[in-house]
């Protein structure tokens, strides 16, 4: 029996107890990995620290009060029976790695005010911090406890375990008092909208703004949720916070000492979040330009010194450590990577960072700030540097708006210089650690592993450069006009897989485009606008005028903010570069959609028009799911499906001959043999 993870997996007992039992087991770094052929399973089943990097301030390891400790938390999908486990490590100066706490189940971040909506999931994993006692001997983090989100603490060595809190709420989020007597939770209050919603339930929902068709068919709770502050004495006694104590959880926090600065980050007139500095009333801002962009929190080091992460370089393909002194006008550049940094905390004349590489997952190092060698403190991966990887080159370029872009070209396993391949292009991020893509659901070293190139494309810079005191809607609908941002990056992708082919890498008449979110846009938009490519893979789809009532009330009215035009509009000259229905008969290229059940609906329209006009054209839909697909047993589906996909229309390769794929082998050979002679694809060759 498949059991649903994060709360459904609570649903089922037994699977919870047998997950629960296994955890230790699965949460173990893998040492023994030989040396072979990727497989699917490696890339789904990786040992995973945090989650997006740029969804939280919130860091995803802490060291201890000494400075000789590491807490990290982790995370490992278990396809086969679709459960999670998660646990914390502690990591020591000379890197040993200790489990000190394991279970099932993980928690996943949601929206807590999406255009009036509260609660709206996404499908990301919520970055668990674990937090240190002051004294250093115990670190507490949020655990998922029956069905309900507590604070967990533990001892050091992993002894005496056990809950914090006990409440019906789920914690939000925690921070220990300075003497450690207690901790201060925040909740939100789930129980009054809930009342509500039930009591409308009886008489009849009234459609308005909490309404989202796509995503369900009942009105979310109004967003944000109202929040309190209680502090959990560690004896046992709950009271409410005190201002205060509530101001704990503020970007900065509330400041030790009138000595002692706090670092953080204040958004400008432009929404850019730039380095401050706080002690008692006194705040410093850096007024240097290089103090902008920051990525995560700031930290301080020393007394008056703050260390903090942005990008630059070609298209921000770079990332940078840098030194701000309080009070000088300009910081110092300690330390420059292609790689990915996360997160980095001083740790006396080092820093402790998370890092990716494109062929390495991420992975804790230490980088000295005077030389800038770097020291593995905790990969939790060793493995997968054993099995067999395409290789990997950084390209970059310019569009035809002149926007700088850059990518990854991954070779196929075996690759022979002169021969051409087929090419999969992947968006729309890649920095760091080439996996899937955004969203995770088209595995590079997989497609590297079958013979495919594969070119990860990273979402280039608007094209619109505003000046002043600019609302993001109006950046949107300067973006909108025109298409002018959709065009711009097309025109990064076709640049890129040009430079491919022309150097002699890519089988131009073999070109596969795949994306999820806004990439599945660009690959809609693709399908209209370009003759590059000759089969498709996206998740979710697509931008019709059906979204008018799709989206719900909230969201036709921000999208009618930016440009979008009523239903009722007869406004065929905006639809015409963009609607799949409009433009069916034009599409040669088979495409493939794996969506969520909570977004499917916005694929209907497009796939109808091109069923009606004979096009080659999928949908599976997966139920449970969101907008990034959380259940492991799906993501291994939607793995072996893309490649599939690509394997047939592409290559002309016949599906595994798994039994579940016969049925899809068959329905494929149906759209291929009524083919008009137009497409470019080579299905034939699998027939």
């Amino acid at each position: 029996m498949l059991c649903w993870v994060a709360l459904w997996l609570l649903t089922f007992p037994a699977c919870a107890a047998a997950a629960a039992a296994n955890c230790d087991r699965v949460l173990a770094v893998d040492r023994s990995v030989a040396a072979r052929t990727l497989r699917a399973e490696d890339l789904a089943g990786l040992l995973d620290m945090g989650s997006l990097p740029d969804l939280t301030e919130d860091p995803l390891f802490t060291l201890s009060p000494d400075g000789s400790q590491i807490a990290v938390g982790v995370r490992r999908a278990v396809p086969d029976s679709n459960t999670y486990c998660s646990g914390i490590y502690i990591i020591s100066k000379d890197g040993r790695a200790n489990l000190v706490d394991s279970g099932p189940g993980a928690i996943f971040w949601k929206f807590d005010n999406l255009l009036g909506k509260a609660d709206f999931p996404t499908g990301f994993p919520l970055v668990i911090t674990p937090r240190w006692a002051p004294d250093g001997t115990t670190v507490a983090f949020l655990k998922l406890v029956g069905n309900k989100v507590q604070v967990w603490r533990t001892a050091v060595d992993g002894s005496g375990g056990g809950a914090l809190t006990h409440g019906d709420q789920d914690i939000e989020d925690f921070r220990f008092t300075a003497d450690g007597s207690a901790i201060v939770v925040k909740t939100l209050d789930r129980e009054s909208s809930s009342l509500a919603l039930g009591r409308e339930a009886l008489i009849g929902y009234h459609f308005d703004g909490r309404f989202s068709p796509v995503a369900r068919n009942e009105p979310f709770a109004p967003g944000p949720l109202p929040v309190s502050y209680s502090v959990v004495i560690l004896t046992g006694q709950v009271r409410s916070a005190t201002s205060a104590e509530a101001e704990l959880f503020s970007g900065l926090g509330a400041a030790p000492s009138v000595d002692r600065w706090q670092a953080g980050t204040r958004e400008d007139s432009l929404g850019v979040g730039r380095v401050v500095a706080r002690r008692e009333d006194k705040e410093i801002v850096c007024p240097s330009p290089l103090c902008g962009g920051v990525i995560g929190k700031p930290e301080l080091a020393g007394m008056n010194h703050v260390l903090y992460l942005r990008r630059g370089g070609w298209a921000d393909s770079q990332t940078a450590l840098y030194d701000w002194e309080v009070g000088t006008a300009t910081p110092r550049k300690l330390y420059e990577t292609d790689a990915a940094l996360i997160d980095c905390i001083p740790a006396g004349e080092s820093a402790i960072c998370a890092r990716e590489t494109s062929l390495q997952p991420r992975h804790l190092v230490r980088i000295d700030l005077s030389t800038g060698r770097t020291d593995t403190v905790f990969d939790p991966n060793p493995g997968f540097a054993h099995l067999d990887l395409g290789a990997v080159r950084r390209l970059r370029w310019s569009n035809d708006q002149r926007v700088p872009c850059f990518g990854d070209l991954v070779f196929p396993v075996g690759y022979r210089k002169g021969k051409r391949y087929p090419l999969i292009v992947v968006q729309y991020t890649s920095r760091g650690f080439l996996r899937g893509g955004t969203g995770d659901e088209f595995p590079i070293q997989l497609f590297a592993n079958q013979g495919y190139a594969v070119l990860s494309v990273q979402r280039p810079r608007s094209p619109i450069v505003a000046a002043g005191d600019v609302s993001q809607a109006m950046r949107d609908r300067a973006n909108l006009e025109n298409f002018r941002e959709r065009r711009s990056i097309l025109s990064a992708v076709e640049t890129g897989v040009k430079q491919v082919i022309a150097d002699g890498i890519a089988d131009p008449e073999r070109v596969g485009i795949t994306g999820l979110s806004d990439g599945s846009t660009t690959v809609q938009f693709a399908m209209i606008n370009s003759d590059l490519f000759s089969a498709a893979s996206a998740s979710g789809c697509c931008w019709e005028p059906s979204q008018a009532w799709i989206l719900g009330p909230a969201g036709q009215s921000y999208y009618r903010e930016i440009g979008w035009p009523d239903l009722t509009a007869d406004r065929q000259d905006f639809w015409s570069p963009v609607s799949l229905a409009r433009n069916a008969s034009r599409v040669r290229a088979p495409l493939l959609i794996q969506a969520p059940d909570d977004e499917y609906l916005g694929a209907l329209e497009s796939l109808t028009g091109l069923r009606e006009k004979g096009r080659a054209v999928d949908l599976y839909v997966f139920p449970h799911e969101h907008h990034v697909k959380l259940q492991p047993a799906h993501r291994l589906a939607v793995y072996q499906r893309n490649l599939d996909w690509f394997n047939f229309w592409v290559r002309g390769l016949k599906p595994e001959s798994a039994p579940d794929h016969v049925e899809e082998f068959n329905r494929w050979s149906a759209m291929c043999r009524t083919m008009e002679a137009s497409y470019q694809t080579f299905c034939h060759e699998a027939l």
